[in-house]
């Protein structure tokens, strides 16, 4: 699907709304598809901010120096993956690979951890601005690696992927059935018509579609159960008598 597609077809939000389906959206005139594009832009930036999706899911790496601690983050950065509150931590340094940074830090932690005699082993992070801070720096070529979630939704056919539709042929990186079906409750809502159908039907596909996105473990806090596997030996146990 692409934008066309999920504005426009026989699929489409605008067939729904009972509007004339548009073979363009972007230049089209008609005041309703360029509602239809808001909305289209509304729903997407709505499902961004509350679920974490697999197609936005970076990579990124810092290659300490011995001297910088305030590193950029990526120009499409959004938020931390699988978050900042990870048992293991996002950043993992190369020269201590089973100490991951420690962090998140508040500032008031961070200024009393500086004003120490002596610096912690594994460094502290905190985000500060669109920076990363990583206190005491990285030593020359030592590699930090970290996922993150891009709030760049939309993919154009050629060029970066983007915020903000621009081309009828874009498409969403955010499941576009869910995105067609977020635009027709807000258009319908516009309109001051009944929406709650609609609006039941966007939540269970966006409950349906995120449900599978997921990819944190699972921490059980039960007791470990133990079967056959765990009890037995699995060879032959033999006694020669005394």
């Amino acid at each position: 699907m692409s934008l066309l597609t999920i504005i426009g077809g026989f699929t489409g939000a605008a067939i729904r709304c009972g509007i004339t389906v548009p073979t363009t959206v972007i230049t089209n005139p008609s005041n309703n598809v360029q509602k239809l594009l808001a909305y289209a832009q509304d729903s997407g930036r709505d499902l961004l901010e509350r679920w974490n999706w697999r197609a936005l899911n970076k990579s990124a790496t810092i290659t300490g120096d011995g001297v910088t601690t305030l590193w950029p983050l990526p120009s499409d950065f959004k938020r931390l993956c699988p978050s900042d509150k990870s048992q293991t931590g996002p950043f993992v340094s190369s020269v201590r690979p089973l100490l991951p940074l420690s962090g998140p830090v508040n500032d008031e932690d961070l200024n009393q951890a500086k004003a120490w005699p002596a610096m912690p082993v594994v460094p502290l992070w905190r985000l500060i601005g669109s920076n990363v801070e990583i206190w005491p720096a990285l030593a020359a070529a030592e590699v930090v690696t970290y996922n993150y979630y891009s709030k760049a939704w939309i993919r154009p056919v050629a060029g970066a992927d983007q915020t903000i539709w621009a081309l009828d042929t874009d498409t969403s990186l955010i499941e576009e059935d869910t995105v067609m079906k977020g635009t027709v409750w807000r258009w319908k809502a516009s309109q001051g018509l009944d929406y709650a159908e609609e609006f039941r039907q966007y939540e269970l596909s966006a409950d349906r579609n995120a449900g599978q996105e997921g990819t944190e473990r699972i921490v059980s806090t039960a007791s470990p159960r133990f079967g056959l596997a765990d009890d037995c030996w699995p060879g032959t146990i033999t006694y020669p008598g005394p």
